[in-house]
């Protein structure tokens, strides 16, 4: 009996790789020191590229039944730009409305299959523009924000 898709046990971006079930994460195959709440955050991002997570969403994965400020979510966000580098653009904050991934997922490849040059920079560059886009001006009607913003 089939109950659906199996969860991930690993997440690769960039040159970095989350494996779940160790809670491991890996650069370029080497171990990276990264704290709890920052490991739960990066993989609570991570799992979902692209999306816009309020900081309501991030503070109630990360620290579950627990009352924090959103300073501490401002310092795990700070700690993990540092540790992934990139000019911390892996991570971008969407003014008002919360925080994304925007490292693309690298693909799950066949070992002899080859991702084009250049495919992760333009589609990680691609969902930068557009959640600045939906973000930093207002659209003149709802159509044109429909088209990029939920």
């Amino acid at each position: 009996m089939d109950s659906g898709p199996s969860a991930p046990t690993r997440i690769a971006f960039l040159d970095f790789e989350l494996l779940l079930a160790q809670r491991l994460l890996l650069r370029a195959g080497r171990p990276l020191p990264i704290g709890a709440r920052a490991y739960d955050l990066l993989v609570l991002l991570a799992s979902q590229p692209g999306e816009v997570l309020s900081n309501r969403v991030l503070m109630a994965g990360v620290w579950p039944r627990r009352v924090v400020v959103e300073a501490n979510l401002r310092v795990q966000i700070a700690a993990l730009r540092k540790l992934l580098g990139d000019g911390g653009s892996a991570i971008v904050n969407v003014a008002g409305r919360g925080y994304a991934f925007t490292a693309v997922p690298a693909p799950q490849l066949a070992p002899d299959a080859q991702a084009p040059a250049g495919a992760t920079a333009s589609c990680s560059a691609s969902i930068v523009a557009g959640l600045v886009r939906c973000t930093s001006k207002p659209a003149a009607n709802a159509r044109a924000t429909s088209s990029c913003c939920p």
